[in-house]
């Protein structure tokens, strides 16, 4: 199982590369200003890869690797964080439009949710994923010719997985930002992440309801990018922005510290 770090090309494999790679980036990036103790600070790849920290009183109190997506925002509803880290939210068919499915994410700007009450009505989300699993099928035949089992799953299905709670939930559980899902892939390309060297694949799956989103893909993962018209299927970890300002957004560095 893929990592999220190496899902766009930055594998960490110890607390001190965790501090000299990581926390040196964040502090690259673009910061602005969420509250009077709270930042929020964004590095960008130009291969899409991306950091987001929420910085507080100088220390890192949220980190999340994440791909920069691009897809066509999707309309959502009912938008509400439910922990310190995920969102849950209703993915909707149309702007005003029936729900879909509920999903949990987290989110690029869920800083400025946290700071306007944590909830909004509605809102368009760009949807992305980091891949933990994934197999790839030459087409949606090839795909349906691969399930064995009693119940089979269309070639574009979506499940919201991290959303269920197995058995009785415990105390303290909370949904996490988990799907599985299928796709046909409309895009595909391996970037390199210019820091590290290291490629990654970036595709495009158009999902339930013609949804589209960008995934990333380590290649220990998956060894050849997917090509167009391929069916993935897999575990993946959604992310995505709501596109949401703060009141006066101030760019700065280095507010925290190392």
């Amino acid at each position: 199982m893929s990592s999220h770090f190496g899902a766009i090309g930055i594998d960490v494999t110890s607390q001190e590369e965790f501090g000299e790679r990581v926390v040196s980036l964040i502090g690259a990036g673009t910061a602005r200003r969420i509250t009077k103790k709270i930042s929020e600070h964004v590095w960008t790849d130009p291969s899409g890869a991306r950091l987001v920290a929420q910085v507080h009183n100088g220390q890192i109190e949220f980190l999340l690797p994440c791909l920069a997506g691009k897809a066509p925002a999707v309309p959502v509803g009912d938008i509400r964080l439910v922990d310190d880290e995920t969102a849950m939210l209703d993915l909707l068919d149309g702007v005003g439009g029936e729900m879909i499915c509920p999903i949990a994410v987290e989110l690029e700007d869920r800083a400025v949710l946290a700071g306007s009450g944590g909830r909004l009505e509605s809102g368009s989300l760009v949807l992305a994923a980091l891949a933990e699993e994934v197999t790839v099928h030459a087409d949606a035949d090839a795909y349906s010719a691969s399930q064995d089992g009693e119940l089979e799953f269309a070639a574009d299905h979506f499940i919201p997985s991290g959303t269920f709670s197995p058995g009785e939930p415990a105390p303290g559980w909370a949904p996490s930002a988990h799907a599985l899902f299928a796709g046909e892939v409309v895009e595909a390309e391996t970037p390199v992440n210019t820091v590290t060297g290291t490629a990654f694949h970036r595709i495009r799956v158009r999902t339930i309801a013609a949804i589209e989103l960008d995934v990333a893909i380590a290649t220990t993962e998956l060894e050849r990018p997917p090509g167009r018209g391929n069916i993935v299927t897999g575990t993946f970890f959604l992310t995505g922005s709501l596109g949401l300002q703060p009141e006066n957004p101030v760019k700065r560095r280095s507010w925290f510290r190392r």
